[in-house]
């Protein structure tokens, strides 16, 4: 048991490196910048992926940006000038676009207190309906129904019964 948690803490260390430094990629300021814009033509890329000409010059207009050594807000705010808030990947959380930050989350919550009291509501039913014998009840090994009228329902089972095997043989006999 020892030597198993001493694996697995290794494993988890091991992991825990490859992830962080071996695999980090270090990022340009530019391409920071263009995973969080759209590009505004009728591709609707995210820019650093986009290969259309509008694209290409945004991604141009990042780079000289960066080169020059404006900072991330400066040309985010240069770019939405020239090409409005849609290319924003997200809202800014400010004012009505709160709204598209706020209300995934309200609905998720909302919806989970629904779907609680909606199964509470139903377990105290059929609680309730198992204590008071309305429950399921499984049939009695003698054949009988379990219902207070049984011999009215086993009456009409049985011409039930003779209806379907009539029917059966009216069908037979006509083919």
């Amino acid at each position: 048991m020892r030597r198993l948690a001493s694996v697995a803490a290794i494993a988890l260390l091991a992991l825990g490196f490859f992830s962080t430094s071996a695999f980090a990629k270090d990022r340009d300021p530019a391409h920071e910048i263009t995973s969080q814009i759209i590009c505004p033509c009728s591709c609707g890329e995210v820019l650093s992926g986009c290969t259309c000409d509008t694209g290409k010059s945004m991604q141009a207009t990042v780079a000289a940006g960066v080169k020059a050594g404006k900072s991330k807000k400066a040309i985010v705010d240069a770019l939405v000038a020239q090409y409005g808030e849609v290319i924003r990947g997200a809202p800014k959380p400010e004012g009505f676009n709160l709204i598209v930050w706020i209300a995934p989350f309200a609905a998720t919550v909302a919806g989970l207190l629904i779907a609680y009291f909606v199964l509470r509501r139903l377990v105290k039913r059929r609680a309730a309906a198992a204590a008071a014998g309305g429950g399921i009840v499984a049939p009695p090994r003698d054949g009988t129904l379990p219902f207070p009228s049984g011999r009215a329902l086993e009456a009409d089972l049985e011409a039930l019964r003779e209806r379907a095997e009539s029917e059966l043989r009216d069908m037979k006999g006509t083919r």
